[in-house]
């Protein structure tokens, strides 16, 4: 015996068929988008996931930069930049308009793709991006942690002591101008006790204390002090004690920088108390950078970190001008 599906059963059928392909479809993954402006050139981030990020090849068009993902379907978050941009398939072009030449590199945890687009600027331009020059803070304690035969954290050819005295020296340059004076708790490879450092700081009379170090973890970590013992009635409080509030916006400041240049997922707070911060007389945090596991500390990456953190001291200047 023949059986005949009429049309009608036959739509039917083949709507319950491809119901559950609709259903349990996957959405394609979001990529992240954001942009920052440097006074030589700007910085343009893609982030998502590794499958995709990776996956990205970055070419010039003319005027237009392309990235394109191969055969990797996305979506991109929507979020204003100094220039246009617009999705084709599997690619996303920028359009900066003139620049003389772009730079690009791929970073782990989280998975980014970034591009430095160097543009030609107006002297106005410029001017705006440029953080006015010099520094209000008239002493800047600078703290690469261990040194000597303490050697930190070891991954391959990579020394947590160098690392960060690395970091510190660049820094010291970018923030070192004018009538700022810029400090290094140790200039080489020697050791130096905690209290030592604090010495050190508060004999130079720093109004900024910052303490380099990297850690085991994926993205960067701002220790506060905690304060454990009060000081006795009538007697001026010692250490951090007296510089809680300024420590506080220093905190708030870096942290901003740190989001806007590196993404807010690459950032926590936790509270650090029995720490060399607790001794020192000045706005002080200790910076703990991803470890050598998550990142590649290329010269390329040790200057952006030390560019974002210069960042957030302007933004602490500017948070406490009044």
């Amino acid at each position: 015996m023949k059986y005949w599906v009429s049309l009608h059963q036959q739509v039917l059928l083949l709507f319950f068929v491809l119901l559950p392909a609709f259903l349990f479809a996957e959405e394609p993954p979001l990529l992240k988008l954001r942009s920052s402006r440097h006074p030589e050139f700007v910085r343009i981030v893609l982030e998502g996931p590794e499958t995709v990020i990776l996956k990205g090849t970055v070419t010039q068009k003319g005027k237009d930069i392309s990235v394109n993902f191969q055969d990797s379907k996305f979506s991109l978050q929507d979020v204003e930049l100094p220039f246009p941009y617009n999705t084709v398939k599997n690619s996303v072009v920028f359009s900066p308009g003139e620049f003389k030449k772009f730079k690009s590199a791929f970073l782990q945890s989280p998975a980014r793709l970034v591009i430095d687009v160097y543009q030609e600027l107006k002297a106005e331009e410029v001017k705006a991006i440029t953080p006015a020059k010099p520094l209000k803070t008239k002493t800047i304690i600078i703290d690469p942690g261990h040194g000597g035969h303490e050697y930190g954290l070891i991954m391959g050819s990579y020394r947590e002591k160098d690392v960060v005295l690395d970091i510190a020296k660049t820094l010291r340059t970018l923030a070192g101008k004018g009538s700022t004076r810029c400090f290094l708790t140790r200039s080489g490879d020697q050791f130096m006790s905690l209290g030592e450092r604090a010495d050190f700081s508060n004999n130079k009379k720093g109004e900024i204390f910052l303490s380099l170090h990297i850690g085991k973890h994926k993205d960067i970590v701002i220790y506060t002090p905690v304060i454990t013992e009060p000081a006795p009635a009538g007697v001026e409080p010692p250490g951090q004690a007296g510089f809680l509030a300024k420590t506080l916006a220093f905190k708030n400041a870096m942290l901003k920088a740190i989001r806007e240049d590196l993404g807010s997922d690459m950032v926590s707070v936790k509270p650090l108390p029995y720490s060399i911060l607790s001794g020192i007389e000045a706005a002080a945090l200790i910076i703990e950078l991803p470890s050598f596991k998550d990142v590649s500390y290329n010269s390329d990456f040790k200057r952006e970190l030390s560019n974002t953190i210069l960042k957030g001291i302007y933004m602490y200047e500017v948070v406490t001008a009044n």
